[in-house]
């Protein structure tokens, strides 16, 4: 599918957000969490593809994409140096890491680091939409300058009282949660006290840990979901 660059933000030091067009009138379809992938022009195949998760809460004529420059690659610079106006391909929208209806009829708990709140926004507004049970979201970053769509959320979570925003912050002094990820919803879960489908997006090691804390605490694989990225 071709699509146009219609508009970059700056959503922080090194994430940007890109709104892709599609050329033809054509409108999206997608279910909250899936991705898309780009492809580079200039690449070998099997070289030139990347995977990135939608971030638009919604379909339309327009998608959204939330992406970290990784300076030591080749992707993100060569995406980072397009301008409004480009023209890229990408493929369909793909992957399984996605909010079922049936998850409704549980509490959500939603854990990410970094960009991995990208198919956060469209899986939480799912929720949200669906169930009368609390959507809770833990999300870890540095600092507060690191938090991505932290207005929104907090917004949000004035408005909708079933939703609750945890920012987590690990060299922040003064933060309401300061350190890591896993004590926060270690302790949510705890005060749910009942059945949960809980959502992981993020860097490698923060899953793989984070998977192995919700074993401990009898978690199993129907219960618990993730996605994610070197």
């Amino acid at each position: 599918m071709l699509v146009e660059i219609i508009d970059i933000i700056d959503e922080s030091h090194r994430v940007k957000r890109f709104v892709l067009k599609s050329i033809n009138g054509l409108t999206f379809h997608f279910e909250p969490g899936q991705f898309v992938q780009l492809f580079h022009p200039e690449l070998p195949e099997f070289q030139n593809t990347r995977s990135y998760s939608i971030s638009s809460i919604s379909g339309g004529d327009t998608l959204e994409l939330c992406i970290a420059l990784n300076e030591k690659g080749v992707f993100t610079p060569w995406l980072f140096a397009l301008k409004v106006g480009y023209q890229l391909e990408i493929s369909e929208p793909q992957g399984q890491f996605v909010f079922k209806d049936e998850y409704a009829q549980f509490p959500s708990v939603f854990i990410c680091t970094g960009t991995g709140i990208a198919p956060f926004l469209s899986m939480i507004h799912k929720a949200l939409s669906l169930s009368e049970h609390p959507v809770h979201l833990v999300f870890g970053n540095r600092k507060f300058e690191d938090v991505l769509y932290r207005e929104m959320f907090e917004n949000l979570s004035l408005v909708n009282n079933k939703f609750h925003f945890y920012p987590v912050l690990s060299r922040e002094v003064d933060a309401q949660h300061q350190g890591y990820v896993h004590g926060v919803y270690q302790q949510i879960l705890r005060d749910i006290g009942v059945d949960a489908r809980i959502f992981i997006c993020g860097w490698k090691d923060m899953c793989m840990e984070t998977r192995q804390v919700l074993k401990g605490m009898g978690y199993n694989r129907r219960q618990y979901f993730f996605e994610q990225y070197d």
